[in-house]
């Protein structure tokens, strides 16, 4: 289990980052090169200033999935307002809306560093009893 990159978590933020070059504080541009179809995420890092690039790309492991404990902790994060993260790897994880035709809440959760989704329905079928 490996904690994701601090830049890696500012540039899924759009956070400003700072240059790494030794003698530059220059602020660096983040451009998002990942692919619609990706399962993680892909940003280059460019300083305008001294030159510097670095490209930060998340790192695939989908095995284990979440856990239905894991799962739980994630959404109840969610509907407090906090930002939940990863168990895995203490990345965010986005919450997206997806259709459904029986009018019914669905969602996928994503992270975009270690490429776990999972979607669900919201309420689940045992907050119906």
């Amino acid at each position: 289990m490996t904690n994701a990159p601090a830049a890696f978590v500012q540039a899924l933020h759009k956070q400003s980052i700072n240059c790494e070059s030794q003698d530059c504080s220059g602020s660096v541009e983040v451009t998002d090169i990942s692919q619609q179809a990706d399962r993680v995420k892909s940003f280059r890092l460019a300083c305008g200033s001294c030159h510097w690039e670095r490209t930060i790309t998340g790192c695939p492991q989908i095995e284990p999935p979440w856990d239905e404990g894991s799962l739980m902790e994630i959404t109840e994060e969610h509907l407090l307002h906090l930002e939940p993260v990863c168990p895995y790897d203490q990345a965010p994880v986005q919450f997206h809306s997806l259709p459904n035709p029986r009018r019914r809440a669905r969602y996928r959760i994503t992270c975009w560093y270690c490429g776990r989704q999972e979607e669900l329905d919201w309420p689940p079928e045992e907050a119906k009893r």
